[in-house]
């Protein structure tokens, strides 16, 4: 199973927002307190790129696959609720 570097091998022990909080903190420099459901992407200084970086990312630690058209996220929330959805979807819960 992918892992983040420096992660628990099962990652699915923490939930998804703590997570994501912790990747978005390390890879982008967040203070983890402004990772919350409601903040924005764009609030937290991700571009374009970076979300399309964080999309590659959470398709390697959570083993799952995100189409072009399941990208439109926004908030944290999205992202969050994304995760969630696909991995059930795809069988990886």
């Amino acid at each position: 199973m992918p892992s983040w570097p420096g992660w628990p091998e099962d990652v699915f022990a923490l939930d998804t927002l703590e997570t994501l909080r912790g990747m978005i903190a390390d890879k982008f420099e967040v203070a983890p307190d402004a990772i919350v459901p409601e903040a924005t992407l764009e609030l937290l200084g991700l571009d374009s790129l970076s979300v399309f970086d964080l999309i590659f990312d959470i398709e390697s630690v959570f083993d799952i696959k995100v189409e072009n058209d399941e990208a439109k996220i926004h908030t944290v929330g999205d992202v969050i609720s994304m995760i969630d959805r696909l991995r059930q979807e795809q069988g990886k819960t």
